[in-house]
């Protein structure tokens, strides 16, 4: 007896996965796009202060947060980290990126955001915990993060059951 098999040509990209709801990209770019603009406004603040427009009260003090110990990590300032985690998120939800049945793409999507927050966490703890001080810019990177870290996750319960 002899078995025939279909040669797919190993690309994976070629055959595309499930399509997502409009609801999704759309929320995923406008959240992405919001974050990658604070996070551009966050990193020219780093390097001019006097660019900082916030409040000051005794909790809310940007410039004290921004200027603190904890602004930069291994000498890198973390607007620089938050505006290559907004760069590189918007890669993974390209058009072709979101088409793809490879799943890479899907992978990375969840592991940045779970890196994502992980950070948001190490932040918050950094701000209210020892500082005891938050940044209003700095919160709305991190909601934008936890909302973005939400979206991948609806996408992939929705996904369960379905192959790739």
């Amino acid at each position: 007896m002899v078995q025939h098999a279909e040669a797919t040509g190993g690309n994976a990209a070629a055959t595309p996965g499930p399509a997502r709801p409009l609801w999704f990209t759309l929320t995923a770019w406008v959240l992405t796009l919001a974050g990658l603009a604070i996070s551009v406004y966050l990193t020219v603040t780093h390097y001019n202060e006097g660019a900082l427009v916030c409040s000051t009260s005794k909790t809310v003090d940007c410039h004290s947060v921004t200027t603190s110990e904890y602004s930069e990590l291994f000498g890198i300032p973390l607007p620089l980290l938050g505006l290559a985690f907004f760069v590189g998120f918007a890669v993974l939800i390209t058009p072709p990126a979101l088409r793809s049945a490879s799943p890479l793409w899907r992978w990375a999507r969840l592991g940045s955001v779970c890196v994502g927050v992980l950070f948001v966490v190490y932040l918050v703890t950094a701000e209210l915990a020892i500082l005891h001080k938050i940044c209003l810019w700095c919160t709305g990177v991190h909601v934008i993060t936890i909302l973005l870290f939400i979206l991948v996750l609806v996408d992939e319960f929705r996904r369960i059951g379905q192959t790739d």
